[in-house]
């Protein structure tokens, strides 16, 4: 009984350490359609997560962000801003822009993850270094995305533009925004979109030397997720509307019908 009683109290330290170094930091904004953030140089993955809210919320699970000892009465410098968060960021806020730079250097991981109000238009962009994964919920605004690595968007309305060089682009539409068109470029990673089986649109596709499979009915004889072709393909979608352009230098494009 009494080793139980020990494993149960090492259990609720470790628990308990764990809540406690997670840092957080809020940003207030409005939920609108007007705003924007702009995330620069983040390292590895970085989920991003839109709710019905009105604050930015950044929180860090990283030891790297502690100082050591010696540095006690110092404050950190880097060469890219000043640390105004005390969790490795710099944070600007002019009227309806926020722009956020990780300032820590790529070797480093700050473990963020960021919840954002869903209506803020997103841009983000990372060097090749940095080994940014990016994944995006639930939001209902423009997202532009430079990366060199993967990109995962799923429950989104775009607008979207988005470019990796070695990275796969997995899309998921929770409904079409058309008041603009879209772009989603791979230069050698595959491209899988999901699109509400009603949308209208004027779809560009090009691939090199990979192939265009999808369950959309492009002529009466493709059915059921064959594939229609290689290299370039230009077609109206249901009567055709905003323009959608899809293109990767040696990866596949998928496109599947949604809901």
């Amino acid at each position: 009984m009494k080793k139980m009683k020990v494993s149960l109290i090492a259990l609720l330290i470790f628990f308990t350490a764990g809540i406690l170094s997670a840092q957080e930091y809020k940003i207030t904004t409005q939920n609108n359609k007007e705003g924007r953030l702009i995330l620069k140089d983040f390292s590895d993955e970085l989920p991003i997560e839109g709710y019905n809210g009105t604050d930015i919320i950044i929180t860090s699970t990283s030891e790297d962000l502690t100082p050591p000892a010696k540095a006690k009465g110092l404050k950190p410098v880097f060469p890219a801003g000043t640390d105004n968060t005390g969790i490795g960021l710099d944070v600007q806020k002019i009227d309806n822009l926020i722009t956020i730079t990780c300032l820590l250097p790529f070797t480093r991981s700050g473990e963020y993850k960021i919840k954002v109000p869903e209506n803020l238009a997103i841009e983000l962009s990372s060097g090749c270094e940095r080994n940014n994964d990016i994944s995006i919920i639930n939001m209902k605004n423009e997202i532009d995305i430079k990366s060199c690595h993967n990109i995962d968007l799923k429950n989104v309305t775009g607008p979207l533009v988005l470019s990796t060089i070695s990275g796969d682009i997995n899309i998921t539409y929770s409904s079409i925004n058309s008041s603009k068109s879209s772009s989603v470029n791979s230069i050698s990673g595959e491209i899988d979109i999901t699109l509400p089986v009603k949308t209208a649109t004027d779809l560009e596709l090009r691939t090199v030397s990979g192939a265009i499979y999808s369950d959309f009915d492009f002529s009466e004889s493709q059915k059921n997720l064959k594939k229609v072709g290689g290299n370039e393909m230009n077609y109206s979608l249901n009567g055709g509307g905003f323009k959608l352009n899809i293109g990767t230098v040696s990866g596949t494009i998928y496109l599947r019908k949604g809901n």
